[in-house]
């Protein structure tokens, strides 16, 4: 084989970085890319921006912050808007394959605007399920969180381990075991691949599928992967699926409207 067909091989395919800033009103479709881009319906405009190097906090918890230049009256209306959280998704795009990864789903908050450079800081979508603020509320829903202290069931009691193979772009993976469970069994639990870990988005039975909040970083092609179900935190999954209803902590005959407003 020839020098330059060697070279050829070892070099990679040219790519952009597609950001979705999500606010409640609007969404910003932006990239660093010099070019406008359009992928998935949605009009990427170049922006410049910068990001950090997606880490890892506290196990599995994935930070990035991110750092773009914005015109004048759209850095006032972040300045005006109480905004608790701000989702984020980072798509990488193969600009040549017409080929897209997501390679980060999660929220964040802003950290500083200065001039027409507005900061913020997200976690990956993963983590932010882990968090409850405050830790017990009077709700119909279970305060407990699956396979925890209070909870306790034994999460290797219910790990299911199978070979997968990925669709979707790495959105969805497939197995036949999939199947042997009922419909949305596995939806709002997680996979886990060589210390990487997915949400499970949906159950999809009749397709043998699950999908996933966001692809896995690693090929998990033809991989064995774990697999550990989600509950929904309402009595009936809690007695049917679990036979755990004796440490249900929710209160199932609560009003879901206010009596005093709207009468019995």
């Amino acid at each position: 084989m020839a020098y330059q067909d060697e070279v050829k091989q070892t070099q990679l395919s040219v790519f952009a970085e597609l950001y979705d800033i999500i606010f409640p009103d609007f969404t910003l479709y932006l990239t660093p890319y010099p070019q406008e881009i359009t992928y998935a319906t949605n009009t990427y405009t170049p922006c410049v921006m910068e990001r950090t190097e997606i880490t890892k906090e506290k196990g599995e918890e994935k930070v990035v912050t991110i750092s773009f230049a914005t015109k004048e009256n759209v850095t006032f209306q972040f300045l005006n808007y109480n905004i608790p959280r701000i989702k984020v998704k980072i798509t990488r795009y193969f600009i040549e394959k017409d080929v897209g990864k997501v390679i980060f789903v999660g929220e964040g908050e802003i950290v500083g605007v200065s001039n027409r450079t507005l900061t913020f800081r997200a976690v990956d979508i993963l983590s932010l399920n882990k968090a409850i603020v405050p830790p017990l509320v009077y709700s119909s829903y279970c305060n407990n969180t699956l396979f925890d202290s209070r909870c306790g069931l034994n999460r290797g009691e219910y790990k299911v381990e199978t070979t997968v193979a990925v669709v979707n772009n790495g959105s969805a993976l497939q197995s036949s075991t999939f199947g042997d469970y009922e419909e949305d069994y596995f939806t709002y639990g997680y996979v886990e691949y060589n210390k990487e870990y997915r949400m499970i988005t949906k159950h999809d039975k009749a397709n043998n599928l699950i999908y996933l909040h966001a692809p896995f970083d690693q090929d998990v092609d033809g991989k064995v992967v774990t697999v550990y179900p989600g509950c929904d935190k309402t009595p009936q999954t809690c007695k049917n699926r679990f036979n755990n209803l004796k440490n249900f902590l929710g209160f199932p005959y609560i009003p879901s409207k206010n009596p005093t407003i709207w009468g019995i």
